[in-house]
């Protein structure tokens, strides 16, 4: 069971008062680290940092929800509720995430998504085919190159981080939009990234103290 699978309820900080998401800083340097991965790896990595998607929604990604031309790639949502009020089973749920041009075109490169879908053949097979513990395993090899370290540095302190990077821009992305993206039930779980809003406001008033 790792770090970022077992946490009950959503939060930014241990109950010590240790940090949980990954800084704009740590972000931009677990891409430079992801760097000396081989390219499959590299745009695992990648895929985590443009989308603030789990990783285990990363992994089973397949080659027909890459949307080439709308520059969107479409996840299964893992957390949503599988039954109804009643007890019925519901049907999977999707979500579309625009990402940038660039990281499409490295897809296209890495995997051939293009021909693949030309082809109209393996359309539903997972690009990351390996098992779940090895990408684990390689974040955790990434995020020490990268000289991140703490609870921080897990896969969901990257989609941590990705939440605070939209609420926290120069055009904060308005929550019930974010909480589309992320996949969240109610957007009342992504209320909890207004927080990092709070901490910013409070070292303004400490900057403000010392000047």
């Amino acid at each position: 069971m790792y770090r970022d699978e077992i946490s009950p309820e959503m939060r930014l900080f241990s109950p010590t008062g240790e940090r949980l998401y990954c800084t704009a800083d740590e972000r931009a340097k677990f891409l430079e680290a992801a760097q000396d991965e081989d390219p499959i790896n590299r745009m695992f990595c990648q895929v985590l940092h443009y989308t603030g998607c789990r990783p285990r929604e990363a992994i089973e990604l397949a080659y027909e929800r890459i949307l080439i031309d709308e520059c969107s790639i479409v996840f299964r949502c893992l957390k949503k509720r599988k039954t109804d009020n009643q007890g019925r089973i519901k049907q999977a749920q999707y979500r579309s995430v625009p990402v940038p041009k660039l990281l499409i075109e490295n897809l296209d490169l890495v995997f051939g998504v293009r021909k693949t879908q030309n082809k109209k053949k393996q359309l539903s097979e997972a690009l990351w085919p390996k098992c779940r513990t090895t990408y684990y395993r390689m974040i955790k090899d990434v995020m020490k190159r990268a000289d991140i370290h703490g609870l921080m540095a897990t896969g969901k302190g990257l989609r941590h981080g990705f939440g605070v990077t939209m609420v926290t821009a120069k055009k904060p992305l308005p929550i019930h939009i974010l909480s589309r993206l992320m996949g969240h039930s109610d957007s009342k779980t992504t209320e909890i990234y207004l927080q990092i809003i709070g901490e910013e406001q409070r070292q303004l008033v400490n900057d403000a103290w010392e000047s």
